[in-house]
């Protein structure tokens, strides 16, 4: 179960942020997760709120914003959402491409008091 390194690294980074901007605690943790990222987010959740039981970040919130896999297709150029049964270039057919969103684990927002 990586969600509970990935619950850890967020503690670590909204920690930082609370104390950078000598606030008292956090509100809500905006973080962004790519759909291939392939992290559960009722885990991520689940493991967030057990490891800040009982600290300061106990009445933080993750708010979790899903990220749709894209991709930039080598042969024409075009970027196309990804379907996950078809990952195809939407415009030529080609097989060759570059993903360009959707694996990525991003604490895109911290709302501190």
């Amino acid at each position: 179960m990586h969600e509970l390194g990935v619950a850890t690294q967020i503690v670590n980074l909204v920690t930082r942020v609370v104390e950078e901007h000598s606030a008292t605690k956090a509100g809500e943790i905006t973080v962004e997760i790519g759909v291939l990222s392939c992290l559960d987010s009722a885990s991520l959740e689940f493991c967030f709120d057990a490891i800040t039981k009982g600290t300061g970040l106990e009445s933080a919130r993750l708010k979790i914003e899903k990220i749709d896999p894209r991709a930039k297709c080598r042969s024409c150029g075009t970027e196309y959402t990804v379907r996950m049964d078809d990952f195809r270039c939407k415009a030529c057919g080609s097989g060759d491409f570059d993903m360009i969103a959707g694996r990525e684990i991003c604490v895109k927002e911290v709302e501190v008091e």
